[in-house]
């Protein structure tokens, strides 16, 4: 897979030039070879290979529009491939059109059935050789434009060997052989025209881009040990580009850490899905059956700690969300009062690490270390008056 936009960018319009030029030639030879012939096979195959011309054009304008940049258009212009492909497709049909008004036109004579033969082979080999170059670059590009233009050359490809067919049934006096090659080159024709609209009509209509890439995207989201619930993944093509919106629940407490989560999210997408543009993660906190408070006590009972780093006791209690009951309750040891430096980060790290929701404290700590840490460990931290747990703890159950 190419990855640098210049080089993708060069390899493109070499390519779509080279079609152009090649396009070119065998439609003439092809009309040449018609009145050598007699064959209506070959003259469908002339019809159907001068809309190819048309179609390398608009291919070769799509790479170069696609590329522009307009403040009026932020999510940029890849779908113009995707309306070029689609004109491709217009002019796919409009063959199928003047071949079907061939075949329903009066027999011709038939003459030099073995030159045009071989004329026929001698053109089918680089039709063969560019469609296999043409695309597996364009694979590698993820260009619709020019996968688009690729199917043509497949096309040309089997209506090629058709007509050969038809000659060969026309060299043994079964002259409706070379009708029916031409009825089998129109059903080619359009089932490629109706395959190409299908897919850019799919892409300039915002459809999801396959199943097996977005498993793949929710993999790399899953590999990530603080995603706790996929919420949605959604992804679509714009030209040969994605553009990616995932929706994730973080086990993380902190804008800060949950940002960072979502910035590794979004490169990793990028470096394992080919030919994503942007990702657009939008982050949810974790759904919890409760709220963790925390009080900072002065003994083992009921006595609040006018101090929040020396406190000797914690007190931690899980409410019910629904009912707003406690379900659990507990009184710990401070155990980072001996401590002579930095007590009160630590304590703070503790009870974020804890999954503590609200801190009640007599304390002022704002401008403080502690306070930081346990902002950015997304606590909330609410002043407080009384004097006793249980009083704290009724509070709680009416917030």
């Amino acid at each position: 897979m190419i990855k640098d936009r210049k080089k993708e960018s060069i390899y493109s319009k070499k390519l779509a030039f080279l079609s152009l030029g090649l396009n070119a030639l065998l439609t003439a030879v092809k009309f040449l070879l018609y009145p050598f012939t007699g064959s209506a096979a070959i003259l469908a195959e002339a019809v159907h290979s001068s809309t190819d011309v048309v179609g390398s054009l608009l291919v070769i304008a799509g790479i170069y529009l696609s590329e522009k940049k307009s403040k009026q258009f932020p999510w940029g212009l890849y779908k113009i491939e995707n309306i070029t492909a689609i004109l491709s497709s217009g002019l796919i049909f409009l063959t199928a059109y003047e071949i079907a008004k061939m075949i329903a036109s009066p027999v011709a004579n038939l003459k030099n059935l073995d030159i045009g033969l071989l004329a026929v082979f001698l053109m089918a080999l680089p039709n063969v050789f560019f469609y296999k170059y043409e695309s597996g670059i364009a694979k590698n590009l993820n260009s619709p434009s020019l996968m688009a233009d690729a199917a043509n050359w497949k096309t040309d490809t089997i209506s090629l060997i058709v007509v050969g067919a038809g000659i060969i049934g026309a060299k043994f006096s079964y002259h409706i052989t070379d009708r029916v090659a031409a009825v089998i080159v129109l059903i080619a024709v359009i089932k490629t025209g109706y395959g190409i609209l299908r897919d850019s009509m799919k892409s300039l209509l915002d459809a999801s881009v396959e199943r097996k890439t977005l498993d793949n995207m929710e993999d790399i989201i899953r590999g990530f040990e603080n995603v706790s619930e996929i919420v949605e993944v959604n992804a679509r093509n714009s030209g040969r580009y994605i553009f990616v919106r995932a929706v994730v629940r973080l086990s993380v407490k902190g804008l800060k850490k949950a940002h960072e989560i979502a910035e590794q999210i979004e490169r990793k997408i990028k470096e394992g899905i080919p030919f994503v543009e942007k990702v657009l993660i939008h982050y949810e906190p974790e759904q919890k059956e409760y709220q963790r408070y925390v009080v900072m006590l002065a003994d083992r009972e009921d006595l609040i700690s006018e101090h929040f780093a020396k406190a000797p006791f914690i007190a931690l209690w899980d409410l019910d969300i629904a009912g707003r009951k406690m379900i659990r309750h507990e009184i710990i040891e401070n155990r980072f009062t001996g401590l002579e430096k930095s007590k009160g980060i630590k304590l703070a790290v503790y009870l974020v690490e804890k999954g503590v929701d609200v801190l009640y404290l007599t304390e002022e700590l704002e401008g403080k270390g502690p306070y930081y840490v346990l902002g950015d460990g997304g606590v909330e931290i609410k002043k407080l008056n009384l004097r006793n747990l249980k009083e704290v703890i009724e509070l709680s159950e009416k917030d």
